[in-house]
């Protein structure tokens, strides 16, 4: 079976490395993207979201993004992200939390500034009880 090797890495160093990968789906700009080995060269954004990589007993590893790239070369996958949280390792109550502030933050907008960074604190809080849920 052809396999992948995946690397998943923040401006604070590698949080994910892994060989043998089946497939890595992601959430890009122009929509989700999945990508198995041999894939066409590629760079693609990403936007806040869940990176699900597959090893080939088939077992996912869920991650919570926040924006970055990819770049894509035949066997091997590079993502490169502000933050990256693995699912078992998020703290669910504490994402409870900075959700509900981002949602009180958007009810008290000041400014166009304000209203995009409580945006993105959302989607991270989304993100980030997501992929909790999924371990």
């Amino acid at each position: 079976m052809n396999t992948l090797k995946v690397s998943i890495a923040t401006p604070n160093g590698e949080v994910y490395s892994g060989e043998d990968i089946k497939m890595v789906t992601m959430e890009t700009h122009n929509g989700s993207m999945g990508v198995m080995a041999n894939h066409e060269a590629t760079v693609t954004t990403l936007k806040i979201g869940v990176v699900k990589v597959i090893d080939v007993k088939d077992k996912p590893t869920y991650f919570a993004v926040s924006e970055g790239f990819a770049e894509l070369h035949g066997k091997e996958v590079s993502i490169m992200v502000q933050t990256a949280e693995q699912g078992s390792t998020i703290d669910k109550a504490r994402a409870e939390k900075a959700k509900a502030r981002a949602e009180e933050r958007l009810k008290n907008i000041t400014s166009d500034i304000d209203v995009r960074r409580a945006q993105l604190a959302l989607a991270k809080s989304i993100a980030r009880l997501k992929v909790a849920g999924l371990n």
